[in-house]
């Protein structure tokens, strides 16, 4: 094997298992079954915006996208695979792009059922938090 196929093997293998576990990570917290699984979506004390927008959309689509570039590093059949898998690359890079851009909403349709009321309540937490803040700068 010559150096430049076992460089291009080695890189499609790491990015498949970079891919891979992407996509277990964002399964196992979507799930939710325990109380660790269920800690991205915040606390009492609010959100945690990266975190959740992260295992909502964004591990998903980077290991997509991974899954896609490995696809297409492969050595003699990775050009053709690259019709398919790049087009695919692109919309996961959109969608990355979207989840990590924090100033626009992403809708409940993209978050687990267990979550969407969670959500409602950190919303309302953060609303009252923001009121009693506005409330004590007016007193001054």
């Amino acid at each position: 094997m010559s150096d430049q196929l076992t460089t291009r093997l080695l890189v499609s293998a790491g990015l498949t298992l970079v891919g891979v576990f992407c996509l277990a990570y964002t399964a196992w917290a979507r799930r939710g079954r325990s109380e660790r699984a269920r800690a991205w979506m915040g606390d009492e004390f609010g959100e945690r915006l990266r975190d959740e927008r992260w295992a909502v959309l964004g591990a998903s689509m980077f290991g997509v996208m991974c899954l896609c570039f490995a696809a297409f590093v492969l050595p003699v059949v990775g050009i053709y695979l690259g019709l398919v898998t790049l087009p695919l690359a692109a919309l996961s890079f959109v969608l990355f792009l979207w989840a990590m851009m924090y100033f626009i909403p992403l809708p409940d349709l993209f978050y687990p059922r267990w979550a969407r009321p969670l959500r409602e309540r950190n919303r309302r937490v953060e609303a009252a938090w923001k009121r009693g803040f506005r409330r004590r700068r007016k007193e001054r």
